[in-house]
């Protein structure tokens, strides 16, 4: 009696905490009772013009902006709601209107986030150019950049990082988990994983190299087993350490197979980087990342062919 007392007692905190973000979650939604308002009715069903015409209504009332951002019961915004079905017409009245971006469902769900997760790319791209969080809602144990991966979708993957979304960021450490919470997979993992296709894999990786992601610790050992040829010429040109053992205490180099990819880094090891090559990498390290914007190489007064060299677009 006395152990089970003292055992609720520690646990008590704990649950407390639990019980007040869920309580914060639901914070500002509608009852259950009401569910929904007509605007996320319009918003879900694509109802374009009639929801044209109820945002000219709602445009004279004092508190405007608290009815477009209104939550339903489970914490959704009609915004949110219009990203998820991929009503691009009315998620583009409702933005006009001023509804807020990154207002999150209970999920800790953003109207990017599920337009990602559900493909709905031109929802998608009008919501990052209005200013959405490419990270998503802190909240929430995943990124949008995560779901992307996990869908094998180049487009949207792609299109975060192009509106900067951070290329290592694939979790968020959740307050009221006991420990934080560590993927098993890097960027660069996912992306030569999961992706589908070689030509897939390649864009995806020179994206996430382009804008600065962490390198040092993958190594080309899943290349090799791949047979990624294209893969390895594109590492080593980023820098890529080829000196880095697997478990077994072997090189790439060493891996008992004969293919294409091994035969390339086998080249690449025994022959002396160029000079041009080693400055590259070199003037590239010394940039800030992540979200690294390249583009900050126009400025150098050097010419243009040199500017792009440092660009990669050679590669």
């Amino acid at each position: 009696m006395i152990k089970a007392e003292m055992l609720s007692h520690s646990e008590s905190p704990a649950s407390k905490e639990v019980s007040q973000m869920v309580a914060y979650q639901f914070k500002n939604c509608l009852p259950h009772s009401k569910g929904e308002s007509q605007l996320h009715v319009l918003a879900f069903q694509g109802e374009s013009d009639k929801l044209k015409q109820l945002l000219i209504l709602i445009r004279a009332e004092p508190n405007r902006l608290n009815a477009i951002n209104q939550r339903n019961r489970l914490g959704c915004t009609p915004l949110r709601l219009a990203a998820t079905s991929g009503h691009l017409d009315c998620l583009n009245l409702l933005l006009e209107a001023g509804a807020s971006v990154d207002i999150s469902d209970v999920k800790c769900q953003t109207p990017l986030f599920v337009a990602i997760k559900n493909r709905r790319y031109e929802c998608a791209e009008k919501l990052l150019q209005a200013g959405a969080c490419p990270e998503g809602d802190s909240s929430n144990s995943s990124t949008p950049l995560y779901v992307a991966f996990m869908n094998r979708d180049l487009r949207c993957l792609l299109l975060l990082l192009e509106y900067g979304a951070h290329p290592d960021q694939l979790t968020h450490s959740v307050q009221f988990l006991p420990t934080k919470y560590t993927p098993k997979i890097t960027s660069l993992r996912a992306a030569v994983d999961y992706l589908n296709g070689p030509e897939d894999t390649y864009k995806a990786v020179r994206a996430l190299l382009i804008r600065g992601c962490n390198i040092d610790n993958f190594t080309y050992h899943s290349i090799i087993y791949q047979d990624n040829e294209r893969l390895v010429d594109l590492l080593y040109n980023f820098g890529l350490d080829s000196t880095t053992r697997d478990v077994n205490n072997r090189l790439a180099s060493e891996l008992d197979l004969n293919n294409q990819a091994k035969r390339k880094l086998c080249l690449l090891r025994t022959t002396p980087r160029s000079l041009l090559s080693a400055c590259r990498v070199a003037i590239i390290s010394c940039l800030a990342k992540p979200r690294r914007n390249l583009c900050v190489l126009d400025c150098l007064p050097l010419p243009a062919s040199m500017v792009s060299y440092l660009k990669f677009n050679d590669v």
